[in-house]
């Protein structure tokens, strides 16, 4: 069994929480990398340093630990995946990932999470997350912010472009983006 992911501000570079969530895991292509949601503590802590929860020492409403939740969360990744790709390239929402982002939307709303007068959220439990993240995910679908959702050339990671030009192409300059220029150094400098 593999550690459980430790969540750092590396991992929170997308821009939006719906998009961070999406990409909990290693790498998203070429090939699909290791799932940095190995745990229901992982996605726990994940809830957490999103701030989707409150702290544990809060004492306010219940975690869910279970491996229901995780199977749920992993799930609701997958209705990203396919939502922010079908944006990404232009294509029409595709009508049943965009209805079980919905379902998973309405599931919390009866007791895991409190809508103030303002619209702000407050989830309680682990299944609270997961409904904001769902509602979150619909509004960039249906009210798309003026920076266009991208994915990294390298590891296919979903962050806005905030970039003045609208060209940006890396998730971060800090990984990706120097891989690539690292790369792109060796070839056009080979060595004898």
């Amino acid at each position: 069994m593999s550690a459980e992911t430790v969540w750092t501000d590396d991992h929170f570079i997308a821009g939006d929480a719906a998009l961070d969530f999406a990409n909990t895991v290693y790498r998203r292509t070429p090939e699909l990398g290791a799932d940095l949601l190995n745990s229901a503590g992982s996605l726990t802590a994940w809830l957490h340093h999103a701030k989707l929860l409150p702290p544990p020492e809060a004492g306010r409403g219940s975690v869910d630990d279970s491996a229901a939740a995780l199977a749920e969360a992993r799930h609701l990744r997958q209705l990203f995946w396919v939502i922010f790709d079908a944006q990404i390239d232009g294509r029409d929402m595709p009508t049943d990932a965009l209805a079980g982002l919905f379902d998973q939307a309405c599931r919390g709303l009866v007791s895991d999470v409190a809508i103030g007068p303002d619209g702000a959220m407050t989830p309680f439990t682990v299944h609270g997350g997961l409904t904001v993240l769902a509602l979150q995910g619909i509004r960039l679908v249906l009210s798309p912010p003026p920076q266009p959702v991208r994915a990294c050339d390298r590891c296919g990671w979903f962050y806005l472009d905030t970039s003045r030009s609208r060209r940006r192409r890396w998730c971060s300059m800090k990984t990706c983006g120097n891989q690539a220029k690292a790369a792109r150094y060796r070839s056009a400098h080979p060595t004898a």
